[in-house]
Formats: structure tokens, C-alpha cells, sequence
């Protein structure tokens, strides 16, 4: 088994971002460098072909699912970036039952093999030790909305889901709402931890404690996110306002509504949270918050392409900016009798 990069670069003493430089014959490092790191890749035996057939300007975008609005707007902005630029994308989706332990080294590989130089991944799981197989297999990460913690750095694409799920609950504050419950998304997701922090934080300003019992569901869909809402509706003092942290959920509040006798937004407010198709075809239109996933597809496209072809070319997290839509599906709650 040829060395790795990541071995010659701790056997010369350099980044990895140095040794790939060098390996790849570029001009802007030191000559004394350059000869450390050439003496160190042929004393470990490094082979560079990967390198050699991986100059096809071509970028693999990954999803953990292909149905969604969500990821098919952001697959929207991805194309129209590979298109400008005129690189060629390539579009996977992990298939669980063919992956049950996520990507594997041999993955990686192949995806290098196959003349891949750049990867964009989409609300997909990766631990440090898949991050460092991407790494050593001299493949540019950039990652669409991360799950899960690594304390690798990495290059990410996000909204700004903090300000997103303050506004939205901030809107129904402003409406007169006072109890109000949250759809959470999954655990391990950034973006949902910071849109319920938004939630939180508006709930605290606004002088409200945190109730734990408004808080409910793990996942952005709409058919568990009907039994949630039911949940939610079912408290003994339920909610006159929901803030679901998903278009998606957003519906199947909408549908959980519309199976108790509840007339949105009359009886219920609800704001969703991605501005997506489904929040305008809905069967009231949805009060949501828009974040741009188009430009997210195209942004995480471009800097994945920069960073192939330099790899220090930037580190930090990237967030765009988020605004609420107000339409049909929010309004002041209905006067409570007298007594």
C-alpha cells in the first residue's frame, strides 16, 4: 500500500495543503520545502497518479435524500454554478441499506479514482475519521448544512438559522401569541440547535419561560410531524401558535390541525421554516422563513471548486442570510371567555 498525503506531510514537516502543493508541481512554495517534501514522498513511497487523473474539474454532490424540496433547491443552485463554470457535477445519494455504517475509506478512494476532486455533501452525517479518508484521499469538502460535531475544520454552508427561528417566533410574539410550541428537527443537526435556540431566546426577551413540554419532534417530515403536532395540540393548555423548524413540519401541523376541527389561522397560528415549493402550494400558503437554498447549492459549488485547486484558500463556516415571508397561515389569537 502506497504512503498517504497526510504521511508525507507529517514526515516533512508541512500542512497537508503544502504537500499537496508541492506534489501537484506548484510554484508558490519555498525551494528548500519543496525538496523536503519530494524527499519525504519517495522515501515513503508515495505515489501521486490519483492526482494525475483527477484534473477534470468535476464536483460529486451528495444527499441523504433526493425528494425533498429542500434538496432539490438546493440541487437547483449546484447545477446552475457546475454550469457557469463548466465543470461537470456528479449527483449521488447515500443508499442506507448499501452503507450502514456511512462512507467507507474504499468510498473515498473511488470517488478520487473516478477523477473527482471536489465533494459537496447535503445534511449528511460524517464523523473526523470519514473526514480524514476525504482528506487523505486529496478530495475539497465543503459541507450544506452539517450534522453532527467534528473537531476537524471544515468549510460549511449554511442560513443564518439562528436569526430565522428568532424572527419567526418574534412574528408571533408581535401577534399577541404567548404560548407557543416548536417542532424541532434532528438532534444531531446545527442548523435545527440554532433555529431552537432563536426560538428560545425570543421566548426569553419576551419575559416567557421555557416550557419543555411545547417542544416536540426530531426530524424534518410531514408524516411524523403530524403525531407531533397532535402531541402539541393534545396538552391540556396547548398552544395557540406553532413555529415548526421545517416547511415539512409545517404541514403536518396543518394536516394535524385540520384533523381536530382547528381552523388555521383562526384557532392556530403556524410559521414554517425554509420558504420552499411546498410553504406556496400549501392548501393555506405558509408563513415561513426563507433561506436561500438556491444560493447555497450554487456557493458551496464554487468555494468546493477553490478550495480543489487551493486548498488554503479559506477554513470558516459561510451563512446566508435568512428573512421571514409572512402569508396566510398566522394572525392574532382568538379572545379568550371571560372567566
Amino acid at each position: 500500500m502506497s504512503a498517504t498525503l497526510r504521511a508525507v506531510a507529517e514526515e516533512a514537516g508541512v500542512s497537508m495543503s503544502t504537500a499537496s502543493k508541492v506534489l501537484n508541481g506548484r510554484p508558490d512554495v519555498s525551494p528548500r520545502t519543496q525538496e523536503r517534501v519530494l524527499r519525504s514522498a519517495a522515501s515513503l513511497g508515495y505515489h501521486s497518479r490519483r492526482r494525475a487523473r483527477r484534473r477534470t474539474n468535476s464536483v460529486l454532490i451528495l444527499f441523504d435524500d433526493l425528494i425533498s424540496p429542500y434538496s432539490l433547491s438546493v440541487l437547483s443552485g449546484a447545477t446552475e454554478a457546475a454550469m457557469r463554470l463548466r465543470q461537470s457535477l456528479v449527483v449521488e445519494r447515500i443508499v442506507s441499506e448499501e452503507q450502514p455504517r456511512g462512507l467507507t475509506k474504499q468510498w473515498f478512494d473511488s470517488v478520487a479514482a473516478r477523477g473527482i476532486n471536489a465533494l459537496v455533501t447535503v445534511t449528511t452525517p460524517l464523523t473526523d475519521r470519514e473526514l480524514g479518508w476525504c482528506a487523505d484521499a486529496g478530495i475539497a469538502l465543503v459541507i450544506v448544512d452539517p450534522i453532527g460535531t467534528t473537531t476537524r475544520s471544515t468549510v460549511s454552508i449554511s442560513a443564518t438559522n439562528w436569526a430565522g427561528g428568532r424572527a419567526a417566533t418574534q412574528h408571533l410574539l408581535d401577534l399577541g401569541h404567548r404560548r407557543i410550541g416548536f417542532l424541532n428537527g434532528p438532534a444531531d443537526s446545527e442548523p435545527a440547535r440554532e433555529r431552537l435556540h432563536g426560538y428560545t431566546s425570543a421566548l426569553t426577551d419576551a419575559g416567557i419561560d421555557f416550557d419543555a413540554d411545547l417542544v416536540v419532534g426530531d426530524v424534518y417530515a410531514v408524516e411524523p410531524s403530524v403525531h407531533s403536532a397532535h402531541t402539541l395540540l393534545a396538552l391540556p393548555d396547548p398552544p395557540t401558535a406553532v413555529f415548526a423548524s421545517s416547511d415539512a413540519s409545517a404541514l403536518g401541523t396543518l394536516r394535524a390541525a385540520m384533523e381536530r376541527g382547528l381552523v388555521v389561522p383562526q384557532d392556530l397560528s403556524v410559521v414554517g421554516f425554509d420558504d420552499t415549493l411546498m410553504a406556496r402550494w400549501a392548501p393555506i400558503p405558509l408563513t415561513t422563513v426563507h433561506q436561500p437554498l438556491v444560493e447555497m447549492g450554487k456557493v458551496a459549488v464554487e468555494r468546493a471548486l477553490t478550495l480543489a485547486d487551493d486548498a488554503d484558500a479559506f477554513s470558516h463556516p459561510f451563512q446566508l442570510e435568512t428573512h421571514l415571508i409572512v402569508r396566510e397561515t398566522t394572525a392574532p389569537p382568538k379572545a379568550q371567555p371571560a372567566g
